[in-house]
């Protein structure tokens, strides 16, 4: 052996050598490898991340990422963003704090802390304070673009749309354009409803629409467009049409506002019901995972006279512990109790979603029959139709309470048929301890403790014996 050793001495050293340079060049470079060792791999980007990158690898990517200098949660995003950057060969992304680099921040409108622009190929995306469930739909967005307009109704009192202050929509307008929205405000009287709108929405108008303006809504719905509701409870009298219209759709839309008193131990109001139960077989509530608040909100429920053709199913209910309560001056003279007679006791749908399922047009507002249109008439069976009893939840004012962004921009996406969506579902590290009958755990004490030493016992006797003889 040391004759083998003394003859190849030059190679050992050459290969010495090398292994000692290439160790070392792995040390100074910079270099990002990970494994994952864990059974569930729960420290891996999740399959539908992966796939959806591999399905990018020809474009690149560049993440704008707004954060402030000292933000611990960037630690362990960007090891996040390195992973992306395993899987996707031009992926790129900087961080920048928005207080540092105030004009940056100003070329790209952010307004938000922890704001993330998303490029690739022209198009654009932003999130504020992104999951990775986020990341990951945003680009599947950037791999599948698409233009939305929406189209707000104005004409009627409606909550403006450009305002600043809490009662405006300027918050969610500037969330929509992240999500490469555009936005139009239209007069039905005037433009009807556009060609090139896919969602139509009427937010918290104050007084009634007429009976022109429903038509053309009616017809919307019929061409398979959006149509989004936002009813704010009204004074008795008041809003008779649009009670008529959603009882047309199969849709009751109550003369009421729901009373919640254990929305005060979440921080919330009596006349602000905390809404946390959601059609899980919806894509509305599919993903939800936080409560919503909807600020002085009316019941809307299915009908019991449903509508041939329509498909009608509540999206959201409050708690146990509210009521609707139809005594309106007694609740503005804050009198309000719950009366088994008039009341109707929770859970109580604020949201309920309409569906075309066939080409029957829902009733006209003669109660005496249901006119079916005749076959040039007949559309495809696509329309969509949400009704919800609140038109505050979006403003500025209560846009950012917990799942109330979330959950309008999910009756957005599903009005405009807007599929792109993945559920990211990142595994999660199981406990599965080791539990042993007597019998096997007499056997496993025998084989370590007993077998195991034996064995080294025996293979050190035999090559001590080996040695003594040879030497």
């Amino acid at each position: 052996m040391k004759q083998f050793f003394l003859k190849f001495q030059l190679l050992f050293e050459a290969v010495i050598l090398l292994a000692t340079l290439t160790l070392v060049y792995m040390v100074i470079q910079p270099f990002h490898e990970r494994w994952d060792l864990t059974r569930e791999k729960v420290y891996s980007l999740p399959r539908a991340t992966t796939g959806v990158l591999r399905d990018l690898k020809d474009r690149r990517i560049d993440l704008l990422l707004f954060y402030q200098q000292d933000d611990l949660s960037k630690k362990g995003l960007e090891v996040f963003l390195k992973e992306c950057q395993r899987h996707h060969p031009e992926f790129h992304y900087d961080f920048y704090d928005p207080n540092r680099r105030p004009q940056l921040a100003r070329k790209f409108n952010v307004t938000d802390v922890k704001t993330v622009i998303f490029r690739s190929g022209g198009h654009e995306e932003r999130l504020v304070a992104p999951t990775e469930e986020d990341f990951t739909n945003a680009f599947l967005r950037l791999l599948h673009p698409k233009d939305l307009d929406v189209c707000f109704v104005t004409g009627h009192g409606e909550v403006p749309l450009a305002e600043e202050g809490t009662g405006g929509y300027s918050r969610f307008q500037k969330t929509l354009q992240g999500y490469n929205a555009k936005i139009h405000s239209i007069v039905l009287t005037r433009d009807h409803v556009p060609d090139v709108c896919q969602v139509v929405v009427v937010g918290g108008p104050r007084w009634d629409l007429t009976a022109e303006e429903f038509s053309d809504l009616d017809k919307a719905f019929q061409k398979g467009k959006g149509v989004f509701l936002l009813v704010d409870p009204m004074d008795p009298g008041a809003g008779a049409a649009f009670v008529e219209f959603a009882r047309r759709y199969g849709v009751a839309l109550g003369q009421n506002v729901i009373v919640d008193k254990m929305s005060r131990m979440v921080g919330g109001d009596f006349l602000m019901p905390l809404v946390s139960q959601y059609l899980e077989t919806h894509p509305t509530g599919k993903n939800m995972k936080q409560a919503t608040f909807f600020p002085l909100v009316r019941t809307v429920q299915p009908s019991v006279d449903t509508v041939e053709g329509l498909e009608v199913a509540p999206l959201a209910l409050t708690g146990d512990g509210s009521w609707a309560e139809t005594d309106l001056q007694a609740l503005e003279d804050g009198n309000s109790t719950f009366d088994i007679k008039t009341d109707i006791a929770g859970p109580l749908p604020v949201a309920v979603a309409i569906q075309q399922t066939t080409d029957i047009r829902p009733q006209t507002t003669d109660k005496t029959r249901t006119q079916v249109p005749s076959p040039e008439e007949r559309v495809p069976p696509q329309g969509r139709m949400i009704i919800v009893g609140d038109g505050d939840f979006l403003t500025n004012g209560y846009l950012d309470i917990s799942g109330n962004k979330e959950f309008g921009l999910n009756m957005i996406r599903w009005l405009a048929n807007d599929d792109r969506f993945m559920d990211v579902r990142r595994p999660e590290l199981r406990f599965k301890p080791l539990l042993l009958d007597v019998p096997r755990r007499t056997q496993l004490i025998v084989i370590l403790l007993g077998v195991y030493p034996l064995t080294f016992f025996i293979l050190g006797g035999i090559y001590l014996i080996v040695r003594i003889r040879t030497s």
